[in-house]
C-alpha cells in the first residue's frame, strides 16, 4: 500500500485535497490553506517522489494504486465529500480521483492542469522502455542541449520562459531523478477526457480553471479539450506566468472572486 506524507491545515466544515506541481511539495498550497482556514479544512499531499516521498524508489503510479490509496485515506480521516485543488502535475492526481471519486467531489479548482491533453515528447519520453533510456542519458547530460535549445528561441520555435522552466527543473541530479521518476512514474495517469467531463456534468461538480496569460509551459490551449466539454462556473486567465499562477490565484480568489 503506497502512504504519502501529508499536512493538515484549518479547521472549516469543508474539506479541500491539495495536489502540488512537479518539483514542489506541500508547501505549494500552505498560504492558500491558512487564508481560507476558517472555511477549509486542506490536507496538503507530498504527491510521490516529492517532498518527504523523494527517498520512494522508482514505481508505477497506475490509478489502481491511486484509487487504493485515496480509499484507505478517506477511511482512516473519515471524509465523505471534499473539494480539491490541484496545479500543473497535481491536475493528473486530480482527474484521478474525479475519476475514482466523483460522487464524492464537490468543487475543482485548477490551476493550469497538466493530463488533459497528452504532450507527445512526454508519450515518446515514456512509454518505451529504450525511449526511457534515452530521456535518462538527456536528462544527465543536459548541459549539451542548451546550446541548440538557445538557438530554437533565436528562431522563435520556442519560448524563452521554457527554456528557463527546463533548466530550472534539471539543474541538480536530485532534480533531475525526480524529474525522471515522475515522468516515468505517472505515465499510466491518462484520461479519457470525454469520459471525464461526463461524470463532472452527471455530478455537476463546481469547476473552477485557472490559467495564466504568460504561462508558455501549460498554455490555455492545452485545457480547452476539457473546458468545452463542461461548463465550468469560473474560467479565469490572470496576470501570471507558469510559477506565479498559484500566488495570483490566491490574490483572486481572497479577494472574494
Amino acid at each position: 500500500m503506497m502512504n504519502l506524507h501529508y499536512q493538515k491545515i484549518g479547521n472549516g466544515t469543508k474539506i479541500l485535497l491539495a495536489f502540488h506541481g512537479m518539483g514542489q511539495d506541500f508547501s505549494c498550497f500552505q498560504q492558500f490553506a491558512q487564508t481560507f482556514e476558517n472555511q477549509y479544512t486542506t490536507y496538503l499531499f507530498d504527491l510521490p517522489f516529492h517532498g518527504k516521498n523523494e527517498g520512494a524508489e522508482n514505481s508505477m503510479i497506475t490509478k489502481e494504486v491511486w484509487k487504493n490509496f485515496m480509499t484507505d485515506f478517506l477511511q482512516k480521516n473519515q471524509i465523505n465529500s471534499f473539494s480539491i485543488i490541484a496545479f500543473s502535475m497535481g491536475g493528473r492526481f486530480a482527474l484521478a480521483t474525479v475519476e475514482a471519486f466523483y460522487e464524492r467531489i464537490e468543487q475543482l479548482f485548477l490551476l493550469a492542469p497538466d493530463g488533459v491533453t497528452e504532450d507527445p515528447v512526454y508519450t515518446l519520453a515514456t512509454r518505451f522502455g529504450f525511449s526511457r533510456k534515452i530521456f535518462y542519458s538527456v536528462l544527465k547530460h543536459n548541459h549539451k542541449l542548451y546550446a541548440p535549445a538557445e538557438i530554437l528561441v533565436k528562431v522563435g520555435l520556442v519560448h524563452k520562459s521554457v527554456l528557463k522552466f527546463a533548466k530550472m527543473m534539471v539543474d541538480t541530479p536530485q532534480k533531475q531523478k525526480q524529474l525522471y521518476q515522475a515522468w516515468v512514474g505517472f505515465y499510466q495517469l491518462r484520461f479519457d477526457i470525454k469520459k471525464i467531463a461526463d461524470l463532472i456534468n452527471q455530478q455537476q461538480i463546481d469547476v473552477q480553471v485557472f490559467m495564466g496569460k504568460y504561462d508558455k509551459v501549460m498554455p490555455i490551449q492545452k485545457v480547452l479539450p476539457l473546458t468545452k466539454l463542461i461548463k465550468p462556473s469560473k474560467f479565469v486567465t490572470l496576470e501570471a506566468t507558469h510559477g506565479r499562477l498559484v500566488d495570483k490565484t490566491l490574490g483572486y480568489l481572497g479577494k472574494g472572486n
